[in-house]
């Protein structure tokens, strides 16, 4: 009986010790991205880490993962024969609140900055409060009352008095005023700071929850792959020409910025010119049915028409500079061309910031022949501008993107590659050279009247001149325009005392010649031509 009643009180004692037990907490371990594929918008990245597992079921927290992810993107891989039955992805928004002695101390001093700029903006608004009490008791004062009439000496006190006190108020204004200007720009300027440090040290905290089964006591190592919008890359270059006679030098960089929430530490680095789908579907046609719609007429602007800086070919007779020989590319890291995008794989591991600071990275760099030719359209810009003109580039893998010109050591500006153009040509705008001079003369205008039908005639007649003040020959590209007629009544016609062009574009009038200029050659051009037009039409003729 006794026996019965010791193993009882055993058994409930025991039952009761499982039942209070607490869970034991779920192992974390921390997690390391190795990889990141980063796209135009977004990235895809992977992170790596290893836990020891016990036979059987468990759980395991992947800590180090960036909160602003697709979930629907997770992908988990294992080893060693490790299933996951489940994942829970979670955000521990509380992680940000220790946001570091830096965002402390500039919080204090913002503080305090913001604190001393509200009492001198007050002291101002009173100091500008008693100097208005002070006016205007000194002109109530002077004026007296009804009864009684202030005397001269009584006036002059006042007076004095009035003088001296505005004076020193004045004095005080001024002071504060200064100190207040010094106190907004301390103010904004920590207020900057401060900002950049929170985006630097205030990160939110992400981890994946995992239900996982072991076949064995064994280490196992995870990868976790998922999709972020908070990343992103632009291509850039640096153009630089040595001189005209030789070729142009292209450097292919790029600007590579995220803002994922954890810092991307000595990773595998791969920029694509790919996108993820984001659910698009292919588009089909509807059926496109013809309706009667009112036609307004519009004019035509020159800038709507696809135009061209050059025409010539490179087998027209002018005449031809020595060619460089083409130097040895340098291109560090070569894009893999597909059929959909272009990929950069970056051999070298790289840290980008969570701050959103950009990276640059250089991609390699190519040594393009060019033909070199000096542009200008007098009409416009009496400036001449050198053309670096680059054929079959699209074998260049070239991206849009902007491009800063350097020409014979000195920084031009910058320029933008639009490689979406339909030109057989790609030219960059290198910059302007003043010592290939341009003048665009009006050495005629005249008006008639006809003899018949009631119209009238205009001719116009313009010089240009251009001079080479080089000592060396120049391929001149030289533009102007003539009129287009917008209806029947109006009539425009190219005279034959124009000089004879390379090209005439009757589709938006403009001639263009090219040609060759000696050293301290000078060339003259004539553009004419003849406008009909009814009678008391107002034209606009500029």
């Amino acid at each position: 009986m006794k026996l019965r009643i010791a193993l009882s009180v055993s058994f409930i004692f025991s039952a009761a010790v499982f039942l209070t037990a607490e869970p034991e907490p779920v192992k974390s371990v921390k997690s390391n991205v190795e990889e990141a594929s980063v796209f135009f918008n977004g990235a895809e990245l992977v992170h790596a880490a290893k836990a020891q597992l016990v036979k059987g079921s468990s759980e395991l927290r992947i800590e180090g993962l960036s909160p602003k992810l697709d979930r629907n993107s997770i992908k988990v891989k294992t080893t060693n024969g490790v299933m996951v039955s489940s994942f829970e992805f979670s955000v521990d928004y509380l992680a940000g609140e220790n946001l570091g002695q830096q965002v402390k101390k500039l919080q204090s001093e913002l503080e305090e900055q913001q604190k001393q700029l509200d009492e001198v903006s007050a002291a101002i608004k009173i100091n500008n409060n008693m100097l208005a009490l002070l006016k205007k008791a000194a002109d109530k004062k002077a004026e007296g009352t009804e009864k009684s009439s202030i005397s001269i000496d009584e006036l002059g006190k006042t007076i004095d008095y009035y003088g001296a006190k505005s004076a020193e108020l004045e004095r005080t204004i001024r002071t504060y005023k200064e100190r207040e200007i010094k106190l907004r720009e301390s103010v904004q300027n920590l207020t900057h700071q401060l900002e950049q440090e929170k985006t630097r040290n205030s990160k939110t905290s992400a981890s994946l929850k995992l239900s996982l089964s072991s076949p064995a006591a064994n280490e196992c190592l995870f990868t976790v792959t998922y999709y972020t919008s908070a990343a992103s890359w632009s291509p850039f270059y640096d153009i630089n020409v040595a001189s005209t006679d030789k070729p142009v030098q292209i450097v292919s960089k790029a600007k590579v910025r995220q803002t994922s929430g954890i810092e991307w530490d000595k990773v595998k680095l791969t920029l694509t010119t790919s996108s993820p789908s984001a659910g698009k579907t292919a588009p089909l046609f509807n059926a496109w049915f013809l309706r009667q719609i009112e036609h307004i007429l519009q004019k035509k602007s020159k800038e709507a028409i696809q135009n061209s800086y050059t025409y010539a070919d490179e087998s027209d007779t002018l005449v031809e500079y020595e060619k460089a020989e083409k130097a040895e590319d340098d291109v560090s890291i070569r894009p893999i061309e597909t059929q959909l995008n272009l990929t950069y794989n970056i051999a070298l591991p790289y840290s980008i910031p969570g701050n959103g600071k950009e990276q640059n990275i250089d991609l390699g760099t190519q040594n393009v022949p060019a033909s070199f030719k000096y542009y200008c359209v007098p009409k416009l810009d009496y400036e001449t501008y050198v053309l670096a003109e680059i054929s079959n580039w699209e074998k260049l893998n070239l991206l849009n993107g902007a491009a800063n010109i350097t020409y014979d050591g000195t920084y031009m500006g910058e320029t933008y590659i639009q490689t979406s153009s339909t030109q057989e040509k790609l030219s960059l705008t290198l910059g302007t050279d003043k010592r290939v001079v341009v003048k665009r003369e009006q050495l005629k205008d005249y008006s008639s009247g006809e003899l018949f039908g009631g119209g009238e005639t205009r001719e116009f007649v313009y010089e240009l001149t251009v001079r080479n003040n080089q000592n060396k020959p120049v391929k001149m590209v030289l533009k102007d325009q003539y009129p287009l007629s917008t209806s029947k009544e109006i009539s425009v016609e190219l005279l034959k005392d124009t000089t004879k062009p390379t090209v005439n574009k009757e589709d938006i009038g403009v001639i263009t010649w090219e040609y060759e200029l000696k050293p301290g050659e000078t060339k003259i051009f004539k553009t004419a031509y003849r406008v009909k037009y009814p009678k008391g039409s107002n034209l606009n003729w500029q």
